[in-house]
């Protein structure tokens, strides 16, 4: 991994507990980049508790990867207030 993708998977993974919030913990964020450039595919794995996530985004470059990777994180997040408010007691 070069600097500038270093540097990008340290952002995603700040921005990204800013959107998981409390409770939720970025644990790693995985980085893999086409030699040319193009193609990318980062996987973020995070602690939800006691359970382990992964959510994952795959696109043309780098940059296109950040939207849908926010996206699925906050998808995460409404998953997991949802079953804490209607799941079992």
């Amino acid at each position: 991994m070069n600097d500038a993708e270093e540097r990008f998977a340290e952002r995603l993974a700040e921005d990204l507990a800013r959107v998981l919030g409390l409770g939720i913990l970025v644990d790693d964020i995985e980085l893999d980049v086409g030699e040319d450039g193009r193609g990318a595919r980062v996987t973020a794995t995070l602690i939800a508790g006691s359970r382990i996530e992964t959510i994952e985004a795959v696109g043309t470059s780098v940059l296109a990867l950040y939207e849908p990777l926010v996206q699925r994180a906050a998808e995460l997040r409404l998953r997991d207030a949802f079953w804490q408010i209607v799941g079992p007691t």
